[in-house]
């Protein structure tokens, strides 16, 4: 049986972050938990508890239902931890979140990578033996190299969902405070956008991608959201206008930061592709094609921190096919153009 911690434990040190390079946090209230004989349980969905003794430990354990977040409701509560304890000698950092965070490209950069530039202001990342989190993709080893992290310390969370760890580390979510994971993106805190770019525009990893036009092509996504079902008449339109048409799927994470950082105009419909306009240089114009009801605002929030130029296409939703859910006539990207 597993309970909501109420009262103070040995053995639990918090460590609160303020500020970041000169950037004020207080508002924001970051702590870093630092928890000797620690178990991370998850359900490697929307559900991560971190828990001492048979206390979960709230601020750092995660309930989302349909990515809402639940602050006073863990489903750990109910079932306990009904798998099998892998136990690791050393210190581990939980940096996993649920399904979320596995895979996609902009929670990657949003939600996880924080975590770790939050981490690296109180201790050195190098001294962690074990990072939790689900498999690494392409992308994401890609990433971390630019952080200098030895990958072979990543534990799976999908393969062993319930670990023990002489110590565990655990940073507060760098976005996610209340409500739904769409609102808290929305608002996403400047320092986010500002600490991926010192991270990520390292001239010594960045190649000569010089696309001034570009358009994102979303039709090799998995997701059957947010795509075009006239895709193609809107690929040959913008072609003739000079635009390269990008997939970026097929891209190293490398080459989309370069590509980003030197692109002037830039046309996509939602999705998280456009999380790279984190490295776009002031002044870029975007034009995101999204549906009219959809509820997240996130990279309008980062164009505004970047001071980009971002106009939204709204469209209705249409029935769905194999193809899309969205139709954008020529005659109205053209107004746009």
């Amino acid at each position: 049986k597993i309970y909501f911690l109420k009262k103070k434990l040995e053995g639990i040190e918090v460590t609160k972050i303020y500020s970041i390079d000169n950037i004020n946090l207080k508002k924001f209230s970051y702590k870093i938990f630092k928890i000797k004989e620690a178990r991370i349980f998850t359900n490697y969905v929307e559900c991560l508890g971190i828990i001492k003794k048979n206390f979960l430990i709230k601020e750092i354990s995660l309930q989302q239902v349909n990515g809402k977040l639940q602050k006073s409701i863990n489903e750990i509560l109910k079932t306990g931890t009904p798998k099998i304890l892998k136990k690791f000698q050393g210190n581990m950092l939980s940096i996993t979140q649920g399904a979320s965070g596995h895979s996609n490209y902009s929670h990657w950069l949003l939600d996880i990578i924080p975590k770790l530039i939050l981490f690296s202001q109180k201790y050195d990342l190098n001294k962690i033996d074990y990072f939790y989190f689900s498999k690494l993709n392409s992308f994401q080893k890609q990433s971390l190299k630019f952080l200098s992290l030895n990958q072979a310390n990543f534990i799976d969370s999908n393969k062993f969902r319930h670990v023990k760890a002489t110590t565990v580390y655990a940073v507060t979510h760098p976005n996610y405070f209340y409500g739904h994971i769409f609102d808290a993106h929305s608002k996403l805190p400047s320092w986010i956008v500002l600490e991926l770019r010192k991270t990520f525009i390292n001239k010594k990893f960045l190649k000569n991608k010089n696309y001034k036009n570009i358009y994102i092509d979303r039709s090799d996504s998995i997701q059957s959201h947010c795509k075009l079902i006239n895709n193609k008449d809107i690929i040959n339109f913008l072609k003739k206008k000079n635009f390269k048409i990008l997939k970026l799927s097929k891209l190293s994470f490398v080459d989309q930061v370069s590509i980003f950082v030197n692109c002037r105009k830039i046309i996509s419909p939602h999705g998280a592709g456009l999380v790279n306009l984190v490295f776009c240089k002031r002044g870029a114009k975007v034009i995101e094609i999204i549906p009219s009801d959809h509820p997240n605002k996130v990279y309008k929030r980062i164009s505004n921190i970047n001071r980009l130029n971002h106009k939204y296409i709204y469209l209705k939703k249409v029935k769905k096919n194999e193809n899309g859910d969205m139709y954008l006539t020529l005659n109205k990207l053209k107004k746009y153009l």
